[in-house]
């Protein structure tokens, strides 16, 4: 479960740093709170933040569930679930990146994040009914 815990962190330290980075193009372009518009790369980075706080509400009950559900029935849970996690990282960075850059140029980054969590989600269904049998 460490290898799992480590990548949680690392997953919520990115969403902080894309945060940081929001607040920084915040200050950057003199956007005033409450305000969520104003300039179009203040309002790219905050989209980036808001859709990485999505991701993460079903990403990480689904890592969880699956290292622990895979680990009970003998599949190597841990190690599958954190690799699907590096995955998830590293498309939440190319989302990022291509996403402030022009973002029509998201699908790939976006889809390296949503199918991590949806294998983890399936891999969890399985494994509860292999557990049932």
């Amino acid at each position: 479960m460490t290898l799992v815990i480590f990548i949680i962190t690392l997953a919520v330290i990115e969403y902080l740093v894309f945060t940081l980075l929001a607040g920084l193009a915040r200050d950057k372009f003199n956007i005033k709170a409450p305000a969520v518009t104003g300039h179009p790369e203040f309002e790219r980075r905050l989209r980036v933040q808001h859709n990485t706080l999505e991701q993460l509400i079903a990403f990480i009950p689904a890592i969880l569930a699956f290292s622990w559900m895979a680990e009970s029935i003998g599949w190597a849970g841990d190690e599958i679930a954190s690799g699907l996690g590096v995955i998830w990282l590293i498309g939440r960075l190319l989302y990022a990146t291509s996403y402030v850059r022009d973002p029509a140029s998201r699908a790939m980054g976006f889809l390296l994040t949503l199918l991590p969590t949806f294998i983890l989600l399936l891999g969890t269904l399985v494994a509860i009914l292999v557990s049932l049998l």
